[in-house]
């Protein structure tokens, strides 16, 4: 018998991961262009990209926590701690180059809006990853 054949959900997790991910960055730009029209700001190729690099960021952490999570379980803690340092270092990069680059009519809406989505996308990630570690087989 094959290993993937006696392990039938681990192939389709990533996967499932994956689209949720998708899903939630959907959502998160529905919700993200909806503020905006209410608030009367700007949506426009900037925003679309604090949403794509939050939701890709998160897309890449999440699959390369769980992939690991399956051959390390009791390592799980140590990744999930290095993921979240690893995302508040990016976004604080990311946020920093918004700060300096944009004119500041345009940089203190966006470096909100990026703050509000990185912790969305944040309870969103330690939502599903728990979620995971509770359902992962024990060793």
């Amino acid at each position: 018998m094959s290993t993937q054949a006696s392990r039938p959900g681990k192939a389709a997790r990533p996967l499932r991961a994956l689209t949720a991910t998708g899903l939630f960055t959907l959502a998160a730009g529905a919700a993200t262009y909806g503020a905006h029209v209410l608030a009367g700001l700007p949506f426009g190729k900037a925003q679309l990209a604090v949403i794509a690099f939050l939701g890709v960021l998160t897309a890449v952490l999440i699959h390369w926590q769980e992939r690991s999570m399956a051959a390390d379980p009791k390592g799980f803690m140590s990744r999930f701690m290095l993921a979240l340092a690893l995302k508040l270092v990016v976004s604080l990069v990311a946020v920093a180059a918004i700060l300096l680059l944009k004119p500041r009519s345009e940089a203190v809406p966006l470096a909100l809006t990026f703050a509000a989505l990185y912790l969305i996308f944040l309870v969103f990630s330690t939502a599903w990853l728990g979620r995971s570690a509770r359902n992962a087989p024990r060793a």
